[in-house]
């Protein structure tokens, strides 16, 4: 198995499951700091209001300001089956939040002449079907694909590929880079690459572990939109595997604000909206979405994945910035910000919120008219029309059409639910006709060679089956037959375990893993 496939085996196995550059600079401060209280508690009930709307279990929230943390938060559970409260300490997964990481660290590169933005990325081993004529700008820019630079299309698995740019360019991993260049100097102490395996051999990788054991768990909804344990998929790249809190963010954001990691050019080509070869003005920079509203730049980055989603949403000319995360895709799933035909963070309703009570509130004499949401769509626009204020208005109509997104969302993943209901409920009469006994035959240590050796441990606990991979905690495995069990990873993925019996029939030989359309056999030890 090649590299690359390896590596993915690593991640589908554990899903289930800077020397900096002025040196001696310490990186700003972040701390708590007064902020008007008014503000803040209307901003607690609103996100609260829309944490429950959205079915989000566990949130986390924090606002930054010129450089200081003002406000930080938890909101509902880490863990729903144990009833234990988010806090900003909590760590989640930052999906592609990660990306603005892996640009930074590239970008430190460029500065020292290490790479540059217009190599072919074909120099670093990265192949592709447009070949030399993709550039390293192409991938971060993700207008890679087709006639290179000519279009904005998102594509986190190429621009995951500039670890490899990293890795071939100075003989170092990308999560090194990150650990040295920005989470050691800014004392990002509960931030780290996962899965644990990324950090194998490397002197962080105790912080990987306790980092990775921290994590808030990863939550689908049930039929009821209640609740239930997912898996979300673990790999570390430069598009995605970063483990963090939103108090580390804060101080990631401030070193940003203080141009500590880059120059203020550097930070400002990141920021500047890509230019299509046809002249087109593009919704992204360099690892930054890059939007403008109201004559007021929006510079963010979403976050999306099965049982995870995040949103970094930074105003430079307001010195605001607001960071959120949650333990379901809730927050991205309803308007996919840039993963589609448009890139208008406004379609989050967390980052309405956000922007109706942080910038539009306080530059406003009287307070935010208030509208009843619940009312039938007509009601709502003829309450909005009425609204005297355009700028009012308009960010009422944002949060209108946001709204609309999220129940559109929320009606379109039922037949997807139905299905996963449909399954537990069948793994559930399985469960019924297995035995621990029976099931103590699968119990046991499967070896899988794929360049290099990975194991799954199997074991039993009263009648149900668990799966671990390398540094990860046992997953439940569920019955759909009585050898073939799997492990949901989202709305429309699961992975399946085939036991393979042996000649005898009290024998278990080998174990099949079918993930995301790739399958491999691990023999019993």
């Amino acid at each position: 198995m090649n590299i690359k496939t390896r590596s993915r085996f690593i991640f589908l196995m554990n899903s289930g499951l800077v020397l900096m550059l002025l040196i001696g600079c310490a990186a700003p401060a972040v701390k708590p700091e007064k902020v008007n209280t008014e503000i803040t508690d209307q901003f607690e009930a609103d996100l609260e209001s829309v944490r429950q709307e959205m079915k989000i279990p566990g949130m986390s929230a924090a606002v930054v300001k010129d450089g200081q943390l003002v406000w930080a938060r938890g909101f509902g559970f880490a863990d729903v089956e144990n009833g234990v409260p988010t806090t900003p300490e909590t760590p989640y997964h930052l999906a592609s939040v990660t990306k603005t990481f892996a640009a930074l660290v590239i970008m430190q590169l460029v500065q020292e002449g290490k790479l540059s933005l217009d190599d072919p990325v074909s120099r670093y081993g990265v192949s592709l079907p447009e070949g030399d004529k993709v550039t390293v700008r192409h991938l971060m820019s993700h207008t890679s694909e087709g006639t290179p630079g000519q279009r904005f299309q998102y594509n986190g698995y190429r621009y995951g590929q500039l670890s490899q740019v990293v890795q071939a360019a100075t003989g170092r991993s990308l999560q090194e880079w990150v650990y040295e260049r920005i989470l050691q100097p800014l004392n990002m102490e509960n931030t780290a690459p996962s899965p644990p395996s990324a950090c194998a051999g490397l002197s962080f990788a105790p912080t990987c572990e306790r980092v990775h054991a921290a994590l808030t768990g990863q939550y689908l909804l049930d039929i009821n939109l209640n609740p239930v344990p997912g898996i979300n998929r673990d790999e570390f790249n430069a598009g995605a595997g970063l483990m963090s809190t939103v108090v580390d963010l804060a101080k990631f954001d401030a070193a940003l604000d203080a141009n500590t990691l880059v120059t203020t050019a550097t930070k400002e080509l990141m920021w500047t909206p890509t230019v299509s070869s046809s002249g087109q003005k593009l919704p992204y920079g360099l690892g930054w979405f890059t939007q403008s509203y109201r004559g007021t730049r929006l510079i963010w980055h979403s976050g999306f994945s099965s049982c995870t989603s995040a949103l970094f949403l930074k105003l430079p000319e307001e010195g605001l910035t607001f960071i959120v995360l949650a333990n379901t895709d809730l927050i991205s799933r309803n308007y996919q910000a840039g993963h589609g035909d448009y890139a208008d963070v406004l379609g989050s309703l967390v980052a309405v919120t956000f922007y109706k009570r942080f910038v539009l509130a306080p530059n406003h004499s009287q307070p935010l008219p208030a509208i009843d949401w619940s009312a039938d769509d007509s009601t709502v626009l003829t309450a909005i029309s009425q609204v005297e204020d355009e700028p009012v208005r308009d960010i009422l109509n944002k949060e209108f059409q946001a709204r609309r997104a999220l129940a559109s969302s929320l009606a379109d993943l039922k037949p997807a639910i139905e299905r996963l209901a449909s399954m537990r409920a069948a793994a559930e009469q399985v469960a019924r006709s297995l035995t621990p006994q029976a099931l103590d035959l699968y119990a046991g240590v499967y070896e899988f060679s794929a360049g290099g050796v990975f194991t799954v441990s199997v074991t039993r606990t009263e009648n149900k089956l668990y799966a671990a991979g390398p540094g990860v905690p046992p997953q439940e495995l569920l019955p759909l037959s009585a050898t073939r069990f799997y492990i949901p990873a989202g709305y429309d993925d699961y992975y399946k375990f085939d036991f393979v019996p042996g000649t005898a029939s009290d024998q278990i030989d080998s174990l099949i893993l079918s993930i995301s359309g790739m399958t491999f056999t691990g023999r019993r030890k």
